[in-house]
């Protein structure tokens, strides 16, 4: 059973994710429709320009606030994300496999997810933290591990969900990596506020295994 500091990081961490959840909600609703609303004005000013000289500086200005426009709206979506991924709402599997993909879009490594088909989590939180951790391993597998393939796989046994992420990298140092990994820290402090725990493992290829293990509700 988890302890009273478990509990209370699990409280504490789930109010932080339901008020960034409300900004990225705003920020989608507010902002988001002023935005669309540029976007129109913006576009009718430049039909009204369509018959202006090829170059001429009001068009050169009209496209340069359109590229501004597009830069504006895509910081907004990758704010949001990084507030309250919308990927959350259809579920762990689905979340961790578009994880995977954008790894391998971005990086060009292999990233593979293997999940029993059946897997359904009710709570939400659950599985942004568990989102969070998977991220902060990828990002770290790409940076640091020198690896050419990522694993992740997900399994749920006797009401227990076990989350891996591995590579096939260079590997780590142990005793350099619990005093001193920032990012492992973040890692550990997550698992702990979902009531499970986090352990880095060598790999039986060489490389490094971050093992989340937490307990679900039947």
């Amino acid at each position: 059973m988890p302890d009273q500091a478990d509990l209370d990081l699990n409280r504490q961490q789930r109010i932080r994710e339901e008020e960034r959840a409300r900004i990225a909600r705003d920020l989608h609703d507010e902002l988001g429709a002023q935005l669309v609303g540029i976007g129109m004005a913006l576009g009718q000013l430049r039909e009204r320009l369509a018959g202006a000289e090829p170059g001429s500086p009001a068009l050169r200005q009209a496209d340069y606030a359109h590229q501004l426009l597009q830069q504006a709206q895509q910081s907004m979506e990758q704010i949001i994300d990084d507030l309250h991924p919308p990927i959350v709402e259809f579920g762990l599997v689905d979340a961790l496999s578009w994880q995977c993909r954008q790894v391998t879009r971005q990086s060009g490594l292999p990233c593979s997810l293997q999940s029993p088909s059946t897997l359904q989590l009710a709570d939400e939180f659950l599985v942004l933290g568990l989102l969070r951790i998977a991220r902060e391993a990828l990002s770290n597998a790409v940076r640091h591990a020198k690896a050419s393939q990522i694993r992740v796989e997900l399994a749920l046994a006797e009401g227990v969900l076990d989350l891996s992420i591995s590579d096939n990298g260079q590997g780590f140092d142990t005793a350099l990596a619990a005093t001193h990994g920032h990012g492992l820290r973040n890692m550990r402090q997550r698992a702990q506020a979902l009531g499970g725990n986090l352990t880095l493992q060598r790999g039986t290829d060489g490389g490094s295994v971050i093992l989340v293990r937490v307990p679900v509700a039947p």
